[in-house]
C-alpha cells in the first residue's frame, strides 16, 4: 500500500476540472478549501480545492487522494489521502493494531508514538514517521518524507487520513491536513 501511495505522489498534477472550481468555504495557509463529500466511501470533509483529486488511482468506495503542488523547496509533491478500512485492506479492522504495524516500515524499526486526541468531538489516534526517499537505482538520499496519520475509529473499522510531504515543505501543507482532520465527518 505505501509503495502504491508513494508512486502516486510522483504523478504529475492533473489540470483543473469544473469540480475544482467549487465555492471556497475557507482559506487555510493560503489554500482555498471546499466542502467535499464521498458518497461511496461515506465521509465528508473540507478539502483543498486546487489540489488534484486522484479518483482514478483509488477505488472511490475506499477513499480519496488529494495531490498538491510541489512545496517551496521543490523536492516532491505533498498529498493527503483518506482511506476507509477494512475496505482498503481487509486484514485491518482495528485502528490501534493498524498503527502498531508501522514499526515494520520505519527505517529504524521503531514503533511510532501513538497518541489519542479529541478533535471535533471524535477520538482520533495520531502518529507520524519520517522516512528517507532515495533516488531510483541508487542509494543516494534525495530527501526525507514526513508522514502524519490521523486514524478515526468507526463502527466496523476506521478511516486513515494521511499527510505526506518532504520535511523541507512539511510546515507549508500541515495546516491543510489539520483542517481536513478537524472537519472530517464519517457517514453511514
Amino acid at each position: 500500500m505505501m509503495i502504491a501511495v508513494t508512486a502516486l505522489a510522483a504523478c504529475k498534477r492533473a489540470p483543473q476540472e469544473a469540480a475544482d472550481l467549487a465555492p471556497v468555504k475557507e482559506v487555510v495557509a493560503g489554500t482555498p478549501m471546499i466542502d467535499f463529500k464521498s458518497t461511496e466511501a461515506h465521509f465528508s470533509c473540507r478539502a483543498p480545492r486546487d489540489w488534484g483529486l486522484r479518483e482514478k488511482h483509488i477505488d472511490s468506495s475506499k477513499g480519496a487522494v488529494f495531490v498538491g503542488p510541489a512545496g517551496p523547496a521543490g523536492l516532491g509533491l505533498s498529498y493527503i489521502s483518506i482511506l476507509k478500512y477494512p475496505e482498503s485492506e481487509p486484514q485491518y479492522t482495528d485502528a490501534r493494531k493498524y498503527a502498531e504495524t508501522f514499526w515494520e516500515i520505519d527505517p529504524r524499526n521503531k514503533q511510532p508514538d501513538i497518541t489519542r486526541q479529541d478533535i471535533g468531538g471524535k477520538s482520533v489516534l495520531r502518529f507520524h514517521q519520517e522516512r528517507p526517499f532515495y533516488k531510483p537505482h541508487s542509494r543516494k538520499l534525495e530527501y526525507v518524507i514526513r508522514y502524519d496519520y490521523a486514524l478515526i475509529p468507526v463502527q466496523n473499522g476506521f478511516y486513515s487520513i494521511e499527510h505526506r510531504a518532504p520535511v523541507a515543505d512539511h510546515a507549508a501543507t500541515l495546516p491543510v491536513f489539520e483542517a481536513v482532520v478537524a472537519s472530517f465527518q464519517p457517514g453511514s
